[in-house]
C-alpha cells in the first residue's frame, strides 16, 4: 500500500503526550453510538464526566474556580472545591467530575 503524499512535505511529529490524547479520543468514539451526529467522547458509561484540567492561583475550600481543561484548552468549567484549602501561586493541574449536578473537585496538584 502507498503512502499518502505529504501536504506540506515535513514529517509530522507527535508528543507521547499528544499521541494518548488522540488515542483517547479514537477510542472513546470507537466504544460510543456511531449513529450520533456528535460522539460523546467524554462521556462515561454511566453518563458522569471526569475532567484533567489545571486552575491558577490559590483555591479555598468551599469555593468555586475556573478549570481550564486539559485537552481542549479553550473550554472552561466552574467546579467547586468540597476537597481541601488549596494555597499557592501558579498554574497547577486538577481532575475534576460532574456529579450531583455541579463540577467537584476530585484530585489536585500541592
Amino acid at each position: 500500500m502507498a503512502k499518502p503524499p505529504r501536504q506540506s512535505g515535513r514529517k509530522v511529529s507527535l508528543t507521547p503526550a499528544t499521541a494518548k490524547r488522540i488515542a483517547a479520543v479514537v477510542l472513546a468514539y470507537e466504544r460510543g453510538n456511531k449513529d450520533m451526529a456528535t460522539p460523546p467522547m467524554r462521556t462515561g458509561s454511566d453518563g458522569t464526566e471526569i475532567v484533567r484540567g489545571t486552575f491558577s492561583g490559590s483555591w479555598a475550600k468551599g469555593a468555586t474556580a475556573t478549570v481550564t481543561d486539559g485537552v481542549l484548552s479553550s473550554v472552561t468549567y466552574t467546579a467547586t472545591n468540597y476537597f481541601a484549602s488549596l494555597t499557592g501561586t501558579g498554574t497547577k493541574s486538577c481532575a475534576i467530575a460532574y456529579a450531583g449536578g455541579e463540577w467537584i473537585l476530585i484530585a489536585a496538584e500541592c
